[in-house]
């Protein structure tokens, strides 16, 4: 797979064209040149100027968003999808997993970019995979349908697909933000004698990456009217996708 034509970094760029910030992650899932990124990434205060822009490695160049985006109908979920942002068709695209397949302790994989503090000078790339620890928030209802990474989602990750192989790679999730839990990760006790007793613990904070389920992509997708993604559990033969 050539990261450079499924995975994108997205920033601020000044009037010169040049960036500013980093500010998140965003891929491809249908063939209309388009990116699905989170609402929290581009929804942020632009100075005049500037605009949201996305690196094409391609051309070696920044691509200013043009075309309006598509935002979800709830306010509370954190998707948008940015279409046409490269003026044409996309032949590299992902395909997503039948929601019904995923399941708790599936082996996921993330790849992505990232910086901390958002300088577009430190921009780094990672990739991270591990099992599914949970669902959740599917009371709330599908727009909303979670799972529970066991890695961190970095500053400027927010945006990458998560990823399984399923009959070739699938998309599953879309990495969002994290939740931190406190964790007893040891705890020792010492008898002084038979009224004295010394106990010492040892504390973790522990975070753990959020990613929103297929079944949520696929409903805000539905819902935005996107045309030509891909669900499916069989090898589909797309460019690119090994």
């Amino acid at each position: 797979m050539d990261i450079n034509k499924f995975f994108y970094k997205l920033f601020l760029v000044d009037s010169r064209n040049l960036p500013t910030t980093f500010i998140g992650s965003a891929f491809p899932v249908a063939p209309d040149g388009g990116l699905l990124t989170c609402r929290h990434v581009i929804d942020v205060s632009i100075p005049d100027g500037h605009a949201i822009a996305v690196y094409d490695p391609i051309i070696s160049d920044f691509v200013r968003i043009s075309h309006p985006p598509l935002w979800p109908v709830n306010p509370e979920v954190d998707m948008v999808y940015l279409p046409n942002v490269f003026g044409h068709p996309k032949r590299e695209f992902f395909p997503i997993l039948l929601p019904h397949q995923l399941k708790i302790g599936e082996d996921v994989y993330s790849f992505g970019y990232f910086s901390i503090g958002g300088s577009p000078n430190n921009v780094e790339q990672g990739y991270f995979s591990g099992k599914i620890v949970n669902f959740f928030r599917h009371e709330h209802g599908v727009d909303q349908a979670s799972f529970m990474l066991p890695f961190p989602i970095l500053e400027g990750m927010s945006g990458s697909p998560v990823l399984t192989y399923h009959n070739g790679p699938k998309l599953v999730g879309i990495a969002i933000g994290n939740r931190s839990s406190h964790i007893l990760a040891h705890e020792i006790f010492e008898y002084k004698d038979d009224k004295k007793e010394f106990k010492e613990t040892i504390n973790r904070i522990i975070e753990f990456g959020v990613a929103y389920h297929p079944a949520a992509i696929i409903q805000f997708l539905s819902e935005v009217e996107v045309k030509g993604f891909i669900v499916s559990d069989q090898r589909v033969e797309l460019s690119g996708l090994e």
